[in-house]
């Protein structure tokens, strides 16, 4: 059995949990207990049901899992929720996530790796979290979100301090979707406003947002995953490049055409799709050398995600580099 390597596995403690549910019915986001929700936007709402378990637990069940797959070691980092809330409730609620993750990093060093997870509407308070977290910690990831409210964007220059100590530091950020305040998709509900639409197109935006400002060329050592294939972008890759390029915009800061970060500042993860098709464009858009293990577990099942990639059309040598070599040019090896 091949060893792997996986990007994308996702806990809560249950202080994350508790402060989701002080906030108040209608503060966006909360959680109600009686139901086991979590209410994102108006009429945009998920039940946890099994997740808050599986969220909550390392040993009893994931590390198991992991043995019977062959994951030798994962990145935990904290489902979404806490760090865009409003500083007073996003600092406390990050620093109790962050020191939690490190306890378990610290009972189990051979099995899981921590991401930061950083208040990140108060971007001095964000800077020194990661520090703490990468040096004191010893954290390898800071996961992100693909928005940080309406009209609040990871490219905004307001938030370059913290992308800025990302390469510094030497470590990566996993840009992870969220819910996408876009009225098209959340009148819908969940699914179209989260992973079946909203997520896509909310990723693909803000990375390509992140080129378009220059931040690569700013910062050629920062290194951003993507998961789900890399959204859609690999399928669109040439004619985002195309078009860019025929139709410049004065505000467009990149020195290269956007395909060109892709396996030297971004690389993608196959969390959350398993669709042969979707591997054979993104393998044939971006090469195997970007492309890295994710199984999102718990919100996929890791069984599901290996059982897949066991179907698709690979050699041995493809199947090393995406199950653990490729993580080497993130810093990650075993």
């Amino acid at each position: 059995m091949i060893k792997k390597i996986d990007l994308e596995n996702h806990y809560y403690d249950i202080s994350s949990i508790e402060a989701l549910q002080a906030r108040k019915p209608g503060d966006y986001p909360y959680y109600t207990k009686d139901d086991n929700t979590i209410h994102w936007l108006e009429g945009v709402a998920m039940r946890q049901d099994k997740f808050r378990f599986e969220l909550l637990d390392f040993a009893e069940k994931r590390l198991k899992i992991m043995d019977q797959l062959g994951i030798q070691k994962s990145v935990i980092s904290l489902a979404p929720g806490v760090d865009t809330l409003p500083p007073a409730e996003s600092i406390p609620a990050c620093h109790k996530a962050n020191a939690a993750l490190y306890k378990v990093t610290q009972k189990y060093p051979d099995r899981f790796w921590g991401s930061a997870i950083l208040p990140i509407l108060d971007v001095e308070e964000s800077v020194k979290e990661l520090e703490h977290c990468v040096k004191d910690y010893g954290f390898v990831m800071w996961q992100t979100h693909s928005n940080y409210g309406k009209g609040i964007e990871p490219d905004n220059v307001q938030f370059f301090p913290v992308w800025n100590k990302v390469a510094e530091l030497g470590i990566f950020s996993y840009l992870h979707p969220t819910v996408s305040h876009q009225p098209k998709f959340n009148e819908f509900g969940y699914a179209m406003a989260a992973p079946a639409m909203g997520f896509t197109i909310d990723a693909m935006a803000s990375i390509l947002r992140m080129i378009l400002s220059g931040i690569f060329d700013k910062l050629p050592d920062l290194k951003v995953v993507l998961g789900h294939f890399g959204e859609a972008l690999p399928f669109l890759m040439e004619r985002i490049d195309n078009r860019t390029r025929m139709l410049l915009n004065p505000k467009q800061k990149n020195k290269q055409l956007p395909s060109f970060y892709w396996g030297k500042n971004i690389f993608v993860t196959t969390s959350g799709n398993t669709s042969i098709p979707a591997f054979e464009c993104t393998r044939s858009a971006l090469g195997i050398g970007s492309i890295m293990l994710g199984t999102d577990y718990p919100f996929e099942k890791m069984e599901d995600c290996i059982n897949y990639l066991e179907t698709c059309p690979m050699t041995e040598e493809e199947r090393e580099l995406l199950y653990y070599k490729n993580a080497a040019k993130l810093g990650l090896t075993l």
